[in-house]
């Protein structure tokens, strides 16, 4: 019987160092491959492929089905189908079952190690989203009920690891939307006294700070930051600069052309915003992915009509008025919505332009009787008492 020689020390270190190399190497290469993925489906998501996308997260998940990440990005795909069509509720539970695996798995972790940044970051985000599609469903408690806890995950997750540019991101978020929210929600006004005071000037700086240091939130920021400039900052430039890139980036993604289309108007770009509006409009009546909602149907025409008007293009803008009015007529059935009031607002315009007095001064008037939209009784009393003119 041959004896085998013991290996000398020299021999058993260098096997022993290949050994966690190769270890080390693996665990690399497989978190190397999640990343990619991850990263490759949340830019699935934004170019509106959600069976790719989920493909990618479910690759995440069966590698290791002990992180929450695969499970967070899955629900991101339901959240970004309700964030196409807002008034269709049908998706919500399917949504929060998947924000609900989220939690599951995150406090899994948490249960091992109650300073896991990581897992804070995913259960806080979840959490935050649900907030976020409670408050659409206009329920106010269990929104803020979300927030409160999401906000608290982020902060703790914050401090843990201030490197963290996609922790900072809800943090951001948080901080600009505690101080808009009671502003604008009278409310919630007493729901927010249990929250940590807001600051939206240094929430708009943190969201900011993502788009240079992030890893997963990039994107999401960028988008964010086109939002909050055409509806809350009216810095249309601002928003410009954003939702072009978006656009040129992700041309199919109807939110992004919207703020886009939204950013020219703001700024009486009145050409480059025809030219995106009717962009979208082509889209809807061909069905295109995204493009199916109604509501999206309705604010497209409008924006063309007003387009048109704006630049004199009053036998053009015609169809388009009609359209948004037909629309709405059948969609808005309380006749109590902010679209149907500016519509009937333009249906007047156009007939001032047209000489049809009589019939114009019903348009404004139908506004007159409806809540006051931005400004568009003053509008309408304007134009009531002098008339649209053309310039």
């Amino acid at each position: 019987m041959r004896i085998q020689k013991p290996l000398n020390i020299k021999k058993q270190k260098l096997i022993l160092l290949l050994i966690v190399f190769f270890n080390f190497f693996n665990i690399s290469i497989k978190s190397q491959t999640a990343e990619e993925n991850t990263l490759a489906g949340i830019d699935l998501i934004y170019h509106l492929k959600f069976d790719s996308a989920e493909s990618k997260f479910r690759e995440i998940i069966n590698s290791d089905r002990r992180n929450p990440a695969g499970y967070f990005f899955l629900a991101m795909i339901d959240w970004w189908k309700i964030n196409l069509n807002k008034e269709n509720e049908s998706l919500d539970e399917i949504f929060f079952g998947k924000v609900d695996k989220v939690i599951e798995v995150a406090d899994e972790m948490l249960d091992k190690n109650e300073n896991d940044d990581n897992a804070m970051f995913y259960k806080g985000g979840a959490l935050g989203y649900r907030g976020l599609v409670k408050g659409l469903r206009e329920s106010w408690l269990k929104a803020a009920e979300d927030g409160r806890e999401a906000i608290n995950l982020l902060q703790r997750a914050n401090e843990i690891n201030m490197n963290n540019k996609d922790v900072l991101f809800g943090v951001g978020l948080y901080n600009y939307f505690a101080e808009y929210i009671p502003e604008t929600y009278p409310v919630v006004k007493p729901l927010m006294l249990i929250f940590p005071k807001g600051d939206k000037v240094k929430g708009l700086s943190q969201i900011k700070e993502t788009l240079n240091g992030s890893k997963y939130a990039k994107t999401e920021a960028k988008y964010v930051l086109a939002y909050l400039n055409v509806i809350y900052e009216k810095n249309y430039i601002e928003a410009e600069t954003y939702s072009k890139s978006l656009t040129e980036e992700f041309p199919e993604n109807p939110v992004f052309q919207k703020y886009l289309g939204n950013s020219y108007v703001g700024q009486g770009k009145w050409t480059e915003a025809l030219s995106v509006w009717k962009s979208i409009i082509e889209k809807t009546d061909s069905s295109k992915p995204g493009y199916s909602s109604v509501f999206l149907k309705r604010e497209s025409n409008y924006y063309t009509a007003l387009c048109f008007l704006k630049l004199n293009r009053i036998i053009e803008a015609e169809p388009y008025v009609e359209k948004a009015l037909e629309i709405t007529q059948k969609i808005d059935t309380e006749n109590d919505d902010a679209y149907t009031s500016y519509i009937y607002l333009i249906s007047g315009m156009l007939n001032d332009v047209k000489g049809n007095k009589s019939t114009a001064v019903n348009f404004y008037d139908k506004v007159l009787s409806m809540k006051n939209y931005q400004n568009s009784h003053q509008e309408a009393e304007r134009f009531k008492k002098d008339g649209y003119k053309q310039f």
